[in-house]
């Protein structure tokens, strides 16, 4: 759930969507998401003061259980 999630909102927001990989890790009391974009592109994932990845980790906040601590990394 989470990983279809993120790739959709990050493919929109890119210029190269086929670059996109997202890859999700579950730990014992932590969800890690990797996003892979161009580089180019990754100034727009970021956003500006960081508003746009806050945004995205906001949202998978709410799709995972309470417990669970949420980590998304962009990496370029």
């Amino acid at each position: 759930m989470i990983k279809p999630l993120v790739e959709h909102l990050v493919k929109e927001l890119v210029e190269k969507p086929e670059a996109v990989k997202v890859e999700v890790f579950h730990e014992d009391h932590r969800v890690v998401v990797q996003v892979a974009v161009n580089q180019d592109d990754f100034k727009r994932v970021i956003g500006k003061e960081g508003r746009v990845i806050k945004s995205i980790r906001s949202l998978v906040h709410l799709y995972t259980p309470a417990e669970k601590e949420v980590v998304v990394d962009v990496v370029s």
